[in-house]
């Protein structure tokens, strides 16, 4: 009697994961430029917490090619390339120095023109 309790219980457990794997949907990451954006400024406002920058660097953007443009070049302001030196560590709370955070700037304001030149739409 006691395998078969065993038996049945193990049963739905596995046909539950299966039908989870089956039907559900892997996270996904997806960003509005809105959202990206509010990241940037709360960087230059040194309001960001590390691992929230870290997320946005490390998960590629697949939706929206712009913004994975905006996303690889925040990665070269945080690595570097052979054309230009990592940004060096910030004071007081900030991510990164002066030089970092003015290359930052300079695709908040390159991810603000993509905003504004970004068609409305609405669904109804």
């Amino acid at each position: 009697m006691e395998f078969i309790l065993v038996f049945v219980i193990s049963f739905i457990v596995l046909v539950g994961v299966a039908l989870a794997f089956a039907l559900g949907k892997p996270p996904t990451y997806r960003p509005s430029r809105a959202e990206v954006m509010a990241i940037l400024v709360d960087l230059m406002e040194k309001r960001l917490e590390v691992a929230r920058w870290e997320m946005f660097l490390s998960l590629p953007i697949l939706h929206d090619p712009e913004l994975e443009g905006i996303r690889k070049d925040c990665l070269i302001v945080a690595f570097g390339d052979n054309d230009n030196p990592p940004a060096g560590e910030g004071l007081n709370g900030a991510i990164y120095d002066r030089d970092g955070l003015q290359r930052i700037r300079v695709l908040a304001v390159k991810l603000d023109h993509l905003i504004k030149s970004e068609p409305n739409s609405k669904f109804f």
